[in-house]
């Protein structure tokens, strides 16, 4: 996907640009099949998924790790994940930068058709597939989950989550007052 974008020439002209944004999230593995523990680490640097809307244009950056663990299944672990996203408070409806960070996450992949002789639908083990085909695995869904999964239910911006923090529970917050007729008893 390409996105467009303005750039200022030495002369202060504009002129446009066009920004190609990264999406393969694809690795070979069939080397690593074949070797029982052997081990790859690969650093990924300015990626971006559909999956992830409002990233900034640094895109999504980590350190991923993949250990064989036999010749059907692979142990992957995502480290150092950083991205930043463009948002709006849920306070005071300014635009701001919020600015994620998750230190670990970790998938096992394995072969599907060894989930239906081997694994109990109902385990917790985050599960992603090997793609037997083309020998190769997408990490696109372990990094949006562990994104997703760190993402807060009420964004506010630096301002509103420091005036909260400095506002005593029982202080009433404008924010918090009803303003409806109904009234509990």
């Amino acid at each position: 996907m390409k996105d467009k974008a303005i750039v200022k020439g030495s002369s202060g002209t504009k002129k446009w640009s066009w920004i190609l944004k990264d999406k393969m999230f694809k690795i070979k593995i069939a080397d690593l099949l074949n070797e029982t523990w052997r081990q790859d680490e690969i650093a990924f640097e300015h990626k971006f998924s559909d999956q992830l809307p409002n990233l900034d244009d640094q895109g999504v950056a980590w350190n991923f790790t993949i250990q064989s663990l036999d010749n059907t299944s692979l142990l992957g672990t995502l480290t150092d994940v950083s991205a930043c996203f463009h948002e709006t408070c849920d306070s005071c409806w300014s635009s701001f930068l919020r600015s994620v960070y998750v230190p670990s996450y970790t998938a096992r992949f394995i072969f599907e058709d060894e989930v239906k002789k081997k694994e109990a639908p109902e385990s917790e083990e985050v599960l992603l597939f090997i793609d037997s085909k083309a020998e190769t695995i997408n990490i696109e869904d372990m990094v949006a989950q562990s994104i997703l999964l760190n993402d807060p239910f009420v964004k506010r911006c630096d301002a509103c989550t420091k005036r909260l923090a400095s506002v005593d529970d029982e202080d009433d917050l404008d924010e918090f007052e009803s303003k409806g007729n109904v009234t509990f008893s």
